[in-house]
């Protein structure tokens, strides 16, 4: 299978703040099948990037797996995933 695995903090502030950084990275993963997300050393993330984030996955083929993420940012992704899931879908 066509896997590969991402170290966010290898390419990205341990901060991640804006959505035009998560439009960034899934135009790079959108072109394979299968991607691993190392959120390893993250510290945070903002709503915005969150939004984007949330928006672009459910708007991608690619299958996407999250590792070593902190319990602030999963609770923060489930909350606006929640809100996307109410409003938009």
């Amino acid at each position: 299978m066509n896997q590969i695995i991402i170290n966010l903090e290898e390419r990205y502030p341990k901060k991640l703040g804006m959505g035009p950084t998560a439009k960034k990275l899934f135009q790079e993963i959108n072109m394979e099948k299968e991607v691993v997300l190392n959120f390893k050393n993250i510290e945070f993330m903002s709503r915005s990037f969150a939004q984007e984030y949330v928006f672009q996955k459910y708007n991608t083929n690619t299958q996407i797996t999250e590792i070593n993420m902190d319990d602030s940012i999963k609770q923060l992704l489930e909350i606006v995933q929640d809100d996307f899931e109410k409003t938009c879908l």
